[in-house]
């Protein structure tokens, strides 16, 4: 029910990090995203309407996730990748309504806007930046695979066609979504956040490592599948886009990616 949503829509602006910037988010934004999203996005809101029951709730927080990118691209100085189809849909409504108000926005609460580019320009590890300053925002322990709140967005949100992302045995899986926004039956390690990745950035520890590498061998000595195996796992990352991106304003911009589950991204 509507209310419901905009009871929890409410609740979530009071209480999130992001409550200072999600109150300062133009008036009008919400109602040209709730008009124009499911244009582009389809299946979003459950198809064109514009006031479906889950709206508001559903808008703050892609809002929210938006921020959080915009705040990982900051804090990494890196080339970053949105893994949010969510967070990208508020993202381009944004740009199409009022891209002058979303520079001055990012610069009241980021210091400085962050451009857009498309994901063709996006570098190989921007995806890997992201999450590592997600993981650094959200206070994530290199002992610990907890998932950064960005990554479990479109999964939670039941995005169609988003980026599912979990922490399961272990490691980070991926599945590009269906329409109705599941698909973590066909997950299947992330090639970009493998473990080996992970620890070689420094972002997990060597337990966490060594720990992941006997519960396979366990696996493999105890079972004929020699690991994990997921029905139509052979296209879990087969059309792995992602969102918008952003940069620093200075010469870095942003880039959607081409890689998968990685988003558009920015940094230098």
């Amino acid at each position: 029910m509507k209310w419901i949503s905009a009871l929890r829509a409410a609740r979530l602006r009071r209480t999130s990090p992001w409550r200072a910037a999600l109150a300062d988010l133009p008036a009008g934004l919400e109602i040209y995203w709730r008009a124009s999203a499911p244009r582009e996005y389809e299946g979003i809101l459950g198809g064109c309407q514009k006031a479906a029951p889950q709206a508001a709730f559903f808008f703050a927080r892609a809002a929210e996730g938006l921020l959080r990118f915009f705040d990982a691209v900051r804090h990494s100085g890196r080339p970053c990748a949105l893994p949010s189809e969510a967070a990208d849909s508020v993202w381009h409504a944004w740009l199409r309504w009022s891209p002058t108000s979303l520079d001055r926005f990012c610069v009241r609460h980021f210091g400085a806007p962050v451009p857009h580019v498309e994901r063709a320009a996006l570098v190989g590890n921007a995806l890997l930046n992201t999450f590592a300053a997600c993981r650094e925002r959200d206070d994530i322990r290199p002992g610990s695979m907890r998932l950064p709140a960005l990554f479990a967005l479109d999964a939670q949100l039941r995005m169609p066609r988003g980026h599912g992302y979990w922490s399961r045995g272990g490691e980070i899986v991926y599945a590009h979504l269906n329409e109705r926004g599941r698909g973590m039956w066909r997950a299947r390690a992330h090639p970009e956040l493998a473990l080996t990745v992970l620890y070689a950035a420094g972002l997990v520890d060597r337990s966490v490592l060594a720990a992941h590498m006997r519960r396979r061998e366990a696996t493999v000595d105890g079972s004929s599948c020699g690991g994990m195996a997921f029905a139509d796992g052979g296209d879990a990352c087969a059309d792995g886009g992602g969102g918008d991106g952003g940069g620093d304003g200075g010469s870095c911009g942003s880039s959607c990616g081409s890689s998968c589950g990685g988003g558009c991204g920015g940094g230098d």
